[in-house]
């Protein structure tokens, strides 16, 4: 999945780019564009890589992504539904050079700020905010816009948490070309055992060597990368299947079930049954 450039279309000369997907899979790649983006998901569960965050997603959920922040939704495949999202993208100065600088918006710039790293909001508010975004599809551009705002201001009085902490992406090419490679890698070979002699190998960089970029580029080793993967992977499957936690340890690369346990409750903060136990009530 390189991090591709992707040009938002303006045509019809709006101030920002409204749209609703909805198709089997959400197939755009890690992507970046100079646009902020605000996504809420209404259909689909899969993983969310947004900088140097990896995580399972889910129904109701609402990020809220600044400019040139890499980012794409994998949805699970083995699911039946459609994938379906409402998503609006906007330049920093749609209604206006330095609108932000003014008072009265202080709030919206201090979030749209730290959405350089991604910010997700929590269930209450991406119900509420995304139900309204849905909204706006039948209203008129003048109203589209006016509610918009409206929609950054609620947003702006909530505390959202952080996605890709401490991460700033450098998307020149060569950089772009050697994520691509260790992404696509560790999402078809997740289930084996991997090591930074293999991914050194694949982008033609010492293990030392590539140790060292991937920390630079990711803020965190290979090794959490690779098990924050695994762990999002594990979270997919005992949501969406009746395997056991033993089979999904084993599913998802942790032939060793006490450590599996262990990184399951460093990365989610609670045990598999508790995590299975929130989805069945």
């Amino acid at each position: 999945m390189k991090a591709v450039f992707e040009p938002i279309s303006n045509a019809l000369n709006r101030s920002f780019h409204y749209r609703v997907f909805e198709k089997l899979e959400f197939e755009t790649p890690w992507h970046y564009h100079p646009e902020c983006e605000l996504t809420y998901i209404t259909q689909s569960t899969g993983i969310r890589s947004v900088g140097n965050s990896i995580q399972a997603y889910e129904p109701g959920e609402l990020v809220l992504l600044g400019p040139n922040l890499p980012h794409c939704w994998r949805t699970n495949t083995s699911s039946e539904q459609l994938a379906k999202s409402t998503v609006v993208q906007f330049q920093e100065d749609f209604i206006g050079t330095g609108w932000l600088e003014k008072e009265e918006f202080t709030l919206i710039k201090r979030m749209l700020d730290r959405s350089t790293y991604g910010l997700i909001f929590d269930k209450k508010t991406a119900q509420s905010v995304g139900q309204k975004m849905i909204s706006l599809k039948t209203m008129s551009p003048t109203l589209q816009i006016i509610e918009f705002i409206k929609l950054l201001h609620e947003l702006s009085l909530k505390k959202p948490e952080i996605l890709s902490l401490g991460a700033r992406f450098n998307v020149n090419a060569v950089v772009s070309k050697r994520i691509e490679k260790i992404i696509n890698f560790v999402a078809n070979n997740y289930q084996k055992k991997i090591d930074s002699s293999q991914l050194g190998e694949l982008v033609f960089m010492t293990p030392v060597s590539f140790s060292k970029f991937f920390k630079k580029t990711f803020k965190k080793t290979f090794t959490s990368y690779l098990n924050e993967y695994r762990i999002s992977k594990a979270c997919e499957l005992l949501k969406d299947t009746e395997l056991s936690v033993e089979q999904i340890a084993f599913e998802t690369g942790y032939p060793n079930l006490s450590f599996f346990h262990r990184q399951f409750k460093l990365f989610t903060k609670r045990t598999p049954a508790q995590y299975r136990a929130a989805f069945l009530r």
